[in-house]
Order: C-alpha cells, then sequence, then structure tokens
C-alpha cells in the first residue's frame, strides 16, 4: 500500500527551514507520495509567487486558505484560527486520508495536529522539544501540544531530546538532527552576499543596527512599544548608526493605533517594508548589532556572526546565549533594551558558530533519511502499539503484566 505524507505549513519562515527537506520528500518514488498543504495562518498573496521561485520550491498542492477567510470576515481571533484550521483539515483529512502529517514549529498551524490525531493519523513534528518554560508565550503551549501528539519527533540538539524525554515522551520517538536553518543558511548564503540591499538602503557594512519587532509581548502594550523604540533611538543616535527596520503590518497597525510614528519619524529609522530572505541575510550579515524577538533570527545571527539582543521576555533557543551570540533582554522596564544592546555592542564575536549542528553534514537530511528508514519498516503502523508499548512500567503495573 502506497504510504502518502501529508506536509501542512502555515508561515512564510516554515517553506525557509523545510525547503530541502520538501525536495528529499518530493523526490523519494518508491510506493510513496508526498502532498504539500499550505495552511494559509498568514494570508501572504506574494508566497505563490517569486517566494517560492527564489527557492525553487513547488506550488502547495492544496492551499485552505484560512487566512483569506478570517480576513473576508473580519476575523483575527486566534481561537476562530484554530478552530477554523482544525474544521478543514478533518475534512481533508477524510478525503486524502494521509498515512502520516507533518508538521515544523509551534506557529497556530501545528494545533491542528490534535485533529490529525483523532482521526488516528500519526503526526511527525520537527523542531521538538525546544521549551522557553515560559507560559505566558502562546507558542510554548503549541510546543507542549504537538510534542505529546507525535509519534515521530525531530529534535535540534540533545538538549531538546532530554526535555521530551523528561517529559515522558517515550525515547525511540526522538531523533537529533541538527538545527534546519544550517542547511537554508549554508546553502544560500552565496546568493544572499549577491544581495545588493544595502546600497538600495543607503547604509554601509557594520555601520547600521537591524530591528525586528513583531510579538504580541512587544507590541500590544503602547508602553512598552514606547519604549523599545525609544531605548533603540536613544543607543541609535548615541553611536550614530542607522537603523534599518523593516516593519510587519502588524507592528505598523499597532504604532499607528498607539501615536508613535513620531519615534519612526526620526532620521534615524529607515523603515521599509519586511525584506526578502536573501536581502535579509546579507542585512543581518553586515549589520553592526542586531535586536530582534524572532526565534530564527537568533539562530541566523550566531550563524552570520552578528550580536544580537533577543528582544523578549524569554526563550526556546537558549544555545544562542550559551554561544555568546545573543543576550536576552529579559522584563520590560524603561532602559532595559537600551542597557541589553550596550552590553551586546560590546562583545567579542568569536563564539563557535556551528553549535547549532554539531554533528555537521545536512540536518534535512539526516531527518529524510530517518523518515524514509520509518516508513520502510512499518514504524508508524507499529509505533503505537500495546506491543511496542506493553513493557513500559506503568503499562506494565496497570495491566498487572
Amino acid at each position: 500500500m502506497k504510504f502518502k505524507l501529508l506536509t501542512l505549513l502555515g508561515i512564510r519562515p516554515d517553506y525557509i527551514r523545510m525547503y530541502k527537506l520538501i525536495k528529499l520528500l518530493d523526490g523519494y518514488k518508491d510506493n510513496f507520495e508526498h502532498l504539500l498543504v499550505h495552511s494559509g495562518q498568514h494570508y501572504d498573496p506574494e508566497l505563490f509567487g517569486n517566494f517560492l521561485k527564489e527557492f525553487d520550491i513547488r506550488q502547495p498542492d492544496i492551499d485552505l486558505g484560512i487566512g483569506l477567510t478570517l480576513k473576508e470576515r473580519g476575523v483575527s481571533n486566534h481561537a476562530y484560527q484554530t478552530a477554523l484550521l482544525g474544521e478543514r483539515v478533518y475534512d481533508l483529512i477524510e478525503k486524502v486520508k494521509p498515512s502520516a502529517v507533518m508538521y515544523l514549529g509551534d506557529t497556530n498551524t501545528v494545533l491542528s495536529s490534535i485533529t490529525v490525531a483523532r482521526c488516528g493519523v500519526p503526526v511527525i513534528h520537527l523542531e521538538a522539544g525546544g521549551r522557553s518554560f515560559d507560559w505566558r508565550m502562546p507558542e510554548e503551549k503549541n510546543r507542549v501540544v504537538i510534542d505529546h501528539l507525535s509519534d515521530a519527533l525531530y529534535s535540534y540538539l540533545p538538549r531538546y531530546k532530554d526535555i521530551l524525554v523528561s517529559e515522558g515522551i517515550d525515547d525511540f520517538r526522538v531523533k537529533v538532527i541538527g538545527n534546519i536553518i544550517m542547511d537554508a543558511v549554508n546553502d544560500y548564503e552565496v546568493k544572499a552576499d549577491a544581495s545588493k540591499i544595502l546600497e538600495e538602503l543607503g547604509v554601509k557594512e557594520k555601520q547600521f543596527i537591524l530591528v525586528t519587532l513583531h510579538r504580541e509581548e512587544n507590541i500590544s502594550v503602547k508602553e512598552i512599544l514606547e519604549n523599545k523604540l525609544s531605548d533603540i533611538l536613544r543607543f541609535a543616535k548615541e553611536e550614530k548608526l542607522p537603523v534599518v527596520f523593516p516593519v510587519m503590518p502588524r507592528t505598523a497597525a499597532m504604532i499607528e493605533k498607539y501615536e508613535l510614528g513620531y519615534l519612526l519619524n526620526d532620521s534615524q529609522f529607515i523603515k521599509n517594508k519586511p525584506l526578502g530572505f536573501f536581502d535579509f541575510l546579507k542585512a543581518e550579515k553586515t549589520a553592526r548589532l542586531i535586536v530582534s524577538d524572532s526565534g530564527t533570527v537568533q539562530e541566523e545571527a550566531l550563524i552570520m556572526g552578528t550580536p544580537c539582543v533577543i528582544a523578549r521576555r524569554s526563550t526556546e533557543r537558549p544555545e544562542t546565549i550559551w554561544a555568546g551570540a545573543t543576550i536576552l533582554e529579559g522584563f520590560e522596564g524603561k532602559e532595559t533594551l537600551y542597557n541589553k544592546m550596550r552590553e551586546a555592542y560590546n562583545m567579542k564575536t568569536d563564539w563557535d558558530r556551528n553549535i547549532l549542528n554539531p554533528e555537521g553534514g545536512s540536518p534535512s537530511e539526516r531527518a529524510y533519511q530517518d523518515f524514509i528508514l520509518k516508513v520502510q519498516s512499518n514504524y508508524f503502523e507499529t509505533s503505537r502499539s500495546f506491543e511496542t508499548l506493553k513493557n513500559k512500567k506503568f503499562i506494565r503495573r496497570t495491566y498487572n503484566l
């Protein structure tokens, strides 16, 4: 019987991380079918245009259109989004009847794994085991839910696997592969180097600050957002450095709502729309300092050798801090971000840039090889069987074995 894998992704960064694995899965033809599905979590008309072409990624087979539907209904509530996604994924499971569904990361798209698991379909999770241990973070709940529903989990580092096992997840389900962002950065760094974004922005190498802010904890409260922008502006003026600030639509809306445009109107800020991956990678590599609340940017900053302040209360990627590449802002307050920027500005940049992939090689290829081995050995048909699990102590006790 043909094994039918459904890969369900929701936002642009998912495709960047998964680009190599998507191609590997598409290339496997031994009684195997790979369907690529876009949840539409972020309504993004450009996704199916130049963005996928840049990465030579094929068009998704199916678009669930969640974001467009919610936009048409004038709804942005997370509960509506999750409920609608669950409904459409259920219909998709009934129609396609996949052998397994693969997810990446911790966005709301992964919560549809509840529906998948309830339908009796095995769940696969890449980026498993990341924990901030901060229950205030919406993504933390998403991570915990999908990890405990998953039949196969792919972790970036041994520490992530240790966390999963400590939570009671079976050791045999977890495979450490390294961080798959390494594939995207390594494979496309040359293309990024050719970018002309610095000339377009009018900045010089190592003579500007790169900033991204988009998380609810940073933009939903006026005082917090104002403090952060004020701290960034103060530091930039003192160091006489321009600030390249690709403003996300939601962030722009909150700046307008709270009437904070006066800060961005300062000549120190260079405001622009979100950059493409290659332009942004070039900006990360050539910035003097990065300030960001993005999990991916933390990792890319480490790889690119640029100090970064994580503008958050907590992080699920502490390895970037331990490596000496990033500094966590921590709790909000006046001048907190300014002080952390000053600290990061003076950091040495001699950290180990391979810490995200200590084994070397391609993390995507490791995940692919392990997954295919599982398919060939009928792992997904037996991993939850009583015979497989009966030797666990609590099961033996429950059934008096």
